[in-house]
């Protein structure tokens, strides 16, 4: 399943710029880019997150 940032940050309780932050620095990166420039992320981020909070 493919999450936007702003679903992600919903589900984490992390706000948008905190994401966007951890994509900056190389924390947490999207696995793609939608065709409008969304970060989209997978499971795999999803996981990868929960296990840094």
């Amino acid at each position: 399943m493919n999450y936007t940032i702003s679903e992600l940050a919903q589900l984490s309780g992390v706000s948008t710029r905190t994401l966007k932050y951890y994509d900056q620095i190389g924390l947490l990166k999207p696995a793609h880019l939608s065709l409008a420039g969304y970060r989209m992320y997978i499971e795999k981020e999803v996981d990868q997150l929960q296990q840094m909070l």
